[in-house]
């Protein structure tokens, strides 16, 4: 298991914490780089994180921000996970920062839907070398399992668990919405990803999903084409969390 949980009282001490810790993360990389990106993640529940992070004095001109997925919307949308981080974290210093989007207006021009308008944003953000090399990669995740709009109920949800491609476009089944995000395998790449599971719900979803893993290797362990299969219908976090190679540091409260 690759779950390293920090506990806390409440949000806002989590929020603290978290954001020292990508702080610290992304300072380290411009010791080496003349450029770190900071991939965050929409949704309601990261604000206090992102109104933390946004107090961090930081070189924010040396630091690129943008999402680890993004709802096929307008940019200026309510929907946008685009405007909850231009509204909280991209204040005061933090505007220095080179903010890319996942889902620019010009993916929409001549698209003939929203999957439509996904799959190219999903080209654009492959192709764009600024999005390669992440410093930080913060994600969230759902109580059903989902995170970076990977979701277990979506027909493309194969594809985005096996393919080499960094960014993927997928229709959830039930959510609303068609996504951009980060493939599973692009997430499994990186050495540590920070998520954030604050509120009893996702505290309980995080517990749940580790003692599910846990279960289901002491259970298949001669089976690995069942234990595979298991894990993916449970999600992407459950398959992050069964990685041996990627580390996953989650920041938990029960309290909001």
């Amino acid at each position: 298991m690759t779950l390293e949980s920090h506990r806390f009282d409440d949000s806002q001490t989590a929020a603290a914490a978290l954001a020292g810790a990508i702080a610290a993360d992304l300072s380290d990389r411009l010791q080496s780089q003349a450029r770190a990106l900071l991939l965050v993640s929409g949704g309601r529940s990261p604000i206090t994180l992102l109104l933390a992070l946004a107090q961090k004095a930081l070189p924010w001109d040396r630091i690129d921000v943008s999402l680890v997925d993004e709802r096929s919307v307008a940019p200026n949308s309510e929907a946008a996970n685009a405007m909850l981080v231009q509204e909280n974290l991209l204040t005061g210093g933090v505007r220095a920062a080179r903010w890319i989007a996942l889902m620019p207006p010009g993916v929409f021009e001549g698209a003939s839907d929203p999957m439509d308008a996904a799959l190219r944003a999903a080209t654009r953000a492959c192709n764009d070398p600024a999005l390669a090399n992440p410093a930080v990669i913060v994600l969230g995740v759902g109580t059903d399992g989902h995170t970076a709009s990977l979701f277990a109920d979506s027909p493309q949800w194969e594809q985005a668990r096996t393919t080499c491609d960094r960014y993927v476009a997928l229709q959830p089944g039930l959510a609303p919405h068609a996504r951009v995000g980060l493939s599973l395998q692009a997430l499994r790449s990186q050495a540590k990803c920070y998520l954030w599971a604050t509120g009893p719900e996702k505290s309980a979803t995080l517990a749940r999903l580790e003692q599910f893993c846990d279960a289901v290797r002491k259970n298949s362990a001669a089976r690995p084409a069942e234990v595979m299969t298991q894990l993916a219908q449970a999600g992407p976090v459950a398959c992050l969390i069964d990685d041996p190679e990627c580390l996953v540091e989650a920041y938990c409260s029960e309290r909001e």
